[in-house]
């Protein structure tokens, strides 16, 4: 997997969320969220903000709970759209890719940080999850 999301200021504790035993997960895996508080890699925009993973998950180990982060400050990807300081965070259209949340991202809850970087295409911008949006 590319593009993890790297933890730079930890503001909050990591806590569980369900994950398939069969699936292996880097740490900083951008997860999107399932009914049951399931975490699956996130793939693209358009997806539930499911936490950031806190440690690497290796497949087929028995383990079906990992630690993720719903807040901190994290260098983050940007995706084929741009982000603007100030403006709430989303999911892009690549997997561990962000970018400006829109009213409708808002509306269905899909917002989950704010930009404190501008940046775009491919750059790293510093985005504070959990706060701002």
């Amino acid at each position: 997997m590319a593009d993890e999301a790297i933890l730079m200021v930890e503001t909050e504790i990591a806590v569980p969320i369900n994950v398939s035993d069969g699936t292996g997960l880097p740490k900083g895996t951008c997860l999107q969220l399932g009914n049951g508080n399931v975490g699956t890699k996130s793939t693209g925009a358009d997806e539930l903000f499911g936490g950031i993973t806190r440690s690497e998950k290796i497949a087929d180990t028995g383990i079906t709970t990992i630690g993720v982060f719903y807040g901190g400050i994290f260098k983050m990807v940007v995706g084929t759209n741009n982000c603007t300081v100030g403006k709430a965070c989303a999911y892009d259209d690549a997997a561990n890719t962000v970018t400006d949340s829109t009213a409708n991202d808002n509306d269905l809850g899909r917002s989950f940080g704010k930009f404190l970087e501008t940046g775009t295409s491919g750059q790293t911008v510093l985005v504070f999850v959990g706060k701002g949006y």
